[in-house]
């Protein structure tokens, strides 16, 4: 046999010309797209959690129907096998939960990381504030009489919770920490973080804690503040929605700090979009023709596995 018969025989040759493809709706695009929904709202869960959280459903259905279809069927042959099924469910956590949601949560830090300033908070750390504090003034009884205390109510506030978070985490098991990987967090996980290391009033964390406090003061006590150019037209259709003017001043707070949450949030959307696009199908290839061929299946076929009767389907 000469050099080009070899080749033309070699299983890679084989895979990409001469080699009849299985015919698995499920392993064909768009329909393995299904897969990814979970990773879509990992990228979208700093714009919208509860879709992001939504999201998974696609995809859970869609790899129980893979791996089914993987434990019942061998080509278009009935051959229940436990054994494939397991390959099969590897593969999936592998290619479709655990490298792209790194891949996304990476791509996330990456592009945060660029958009914040050099030394100071990234994007997500001023989304997480700017949401701590939205939560801080809804849920408060300001505007008071005297709305000086605001920032001292929010610094004090947010350090309570720090510590209470630090608690948890140290309770927490291995388990636990690497699972908190692949979940998008509910609160400001990544500033209490940055705090927990540096417990005093010059942190970053703090400092903009207050730029945000007093932000929200100067509006609900200054009359010259709110009829600025950036806040006039936010205050205009809060006092539509209410007549006091007081809790007008605060809803206009309210709103100007969830539009500068969407913008921060959209910086981590389209990093993590942009992740997933690029590595997606790379990380298809990898598992399946490195992971799978070289490492997992070797050690499943090494498994005694009993054999069935086959039916043609």
């Amino acid at each position: 046999m000469n050099r080009l018969d070899t080749i033309r025989n070699s299983n890679l040759y084989n895979k990409f010309f001469h080699a009849e493809k299985k015919t698995d709706p499920l392993s064909k695009y768009p329909l393995r797209l299904c897969a990814y929904s979970n990773e879509i709202g990992a990228a979208i869960s700093p714009i919208n959690p509860a879709l992001g959280t939504v999201l998974w459903a696609p995809a859970l259905l869609y790899l129980g129907a893979d791996i089914y279809d993987k434990y019942k069927n061998e080509d278009k042959t009935y051959n229940p096998s436990a054994k494939r099924s397991l390959r099969q469910a590897i593969f999936q956590g592998l290619a479709s939960v655990i490298l792209p949601t790194s891949a996304i949560k990476l791509g996330q830090k990456i592009g945060v990381n660029i958009a914040g300033e050099k030394g100071a908070l990234s994007a997500t750390d001023k989304k997480e504030l700017i949401e701590f504090t939205r939560g801080f003034l809804y849920h408060s009884n300001y505007p008071k009489t005297d709305n000086s205390d605001v920032v001292e109510g929010l610094v004090s506030a947010f350090k309570q919770k720090a510590l209470a978070h630090e608690k948890r985490i140290n309770k927490k098991g291995f388990l636990s920490k690497i699972l908190s990987i692949f979940v998008e967090s509910k609160g400001p996980e990544h500033t209490m973080a940055k705090y927990l290391k540096d417990k005093n009033d010059y942190n970053p964390v703090i400092r903009y804690l207050e730029e945000q406090a007093m932000t929200a003061r100067d509006i609900m006590t200054d009359e010259k503040f709110i009829k600025a150019d950036k806040y006039k037209q936010y205050f205009k259709k809060s006092c539509l929605k209410y007549e006091n003017n007081s809790l007008a001043r605060k809803d206009t707070v309210l709103k100007i700090l969830k539009d500068k949450n969407i913008n921060k949030s959209l910086v981590a959307t389209l990093s993590g979009f942009v992740a997933l696009i690029l590595l997606a199908k790379p990380i298809d290839y990898f598992v399946e023709n490195v992971l799978m061929e070289k490492i997992v299946n070797p050690l499943l076929d090494k498994v005694p596995l009993k054999k069935q009767a086959k039916k043609e389907v």
